[in-house]
């Protein structure tokens, strides 16, 4: 059993792709009690599966009563915030509130929310407003909030600073902006999350490194953001799977991020700022304890 302790902040387990379903064909048996496995024998303790719409949230709360170790957010990504609208927002807000209010211990978090100028599934301005709504239920439920800005900083930013005092704090995860947006952010007492996504360039890992530590938190954003070998950060992973391109059981799949990678972001992470693996995981999880699992 490894003696690091991980809480993976960002991870999809509702994804078909956990299931092995692609397009809606199931393409071999369901693996995800071996992915679980192996993420335990690596020392994830937690797990918060992210939830991308009412529905989703609602999916990924039934997935976290299953098991003792799984927790789930409970909010609108940016990119389905469309879904306001589409009937009664008042009501898809209520309805977002009264999950997290009926789950309390399950629900951690408010998100995930946030902006995704990247691509334009939803408008503009239909994310900012619906972002901006759902710091409300940060207030009512008293939980930190789970964030999300892709090329969004400055009108990102203009709205947490308007609203940070309705939220007790949370975290931007996937973060792949500079240097200046995250101290921006960290000035507003607002912690980091890293995955491989954070991870490809040279100046991604100059970010990391200026990072306080107590500001840091570890996630995979399975079944995406996996560190590749093109990745500035691929040479300093040390832990590797057996991986088969096909699925084989025992096996990780090629090209499927799994939890149990979040090892190899502990070890990029303490490569890159010089700091004891050890140390620095302990830092980590304790931050996210005391962020997502007061009193827990």
């Amino acid at each position: 059993m490894s003696h690091f302790k991980f809480v993976d902040i960002g991870i999809n387990l509702t994804d078909p792709m956990f299931r092995r379903i692609y397009r809606g064909v199931r393409k071999h048996q369901d693996d995800l009690q071996d992915i679980k496995q192996r993420t335990v024998q690596v020392g994830v303790k937690k797990f918060m599966i992210a939830g991308r719409n009412l529905q989703d949230s609602t999916d990924a709360l039934h997935l976290a009563q299953t098991n003792d170790t799984f927790f789930s957010p409970i909010g609108c990504y940016p990119t389905r915030c469309d879904e306001f609208e589409k009937n009664n927002p008042d009501l898809y807000l209520m309805e977002l509130l009264n999950l997290a209010e009926n789950n309390k211990g399950k629900v951690v978090a408010i998100g995930e929310c946030g902006l995704y100028f990247d691509r334009q599934f939803c408008p503009r301005d239909t994310q900012l407003k619906y972002f901006g709504k759902q710091f409300e239920l940060s207030k009512q439920t008293k939980l930190p909030m789970f964030l999300h800005c892709q090329n969004s900083h400055a009108e990102f930013l203009d709205i947490i600073k308007r609203n940070r005092d309705r939220c007790v704090g949370g975290v931007v995860h996937s973060f792949d902006g500079t240097k200046e947006a995250m101290a921006a952010l960290i000035d507003l007492d607002l912690c980091i999350g890293f995955n491989g996504c954070s991870l490809k360039t040279e100046a991604d890992l100059e970010v990391l490194k200026s990072i306080p530590s107590e500001k840091l938190m570890t996630e995979t954003d399975a079944p995406w953001c996996g560190v590749r070998s093109t990745h500035a950060s691929s040479k300093f992973i040390k832990t590797s799977f057996p991986t088969k391109k096909k699925w084989e059981n025992g096996y990780c799949l090629k090209d499927r991020n799994e939890p149990c990678h979040i090892i190899q972001i502990l070890e990029i992470m303490s490569a890159v700022r010089d700091e004891d693996p050890l140390e620095l995981a302990n830092t980590l999880y304790n931050t996210t304890i005391k962020i997502f699992f007061p009193g827990m």
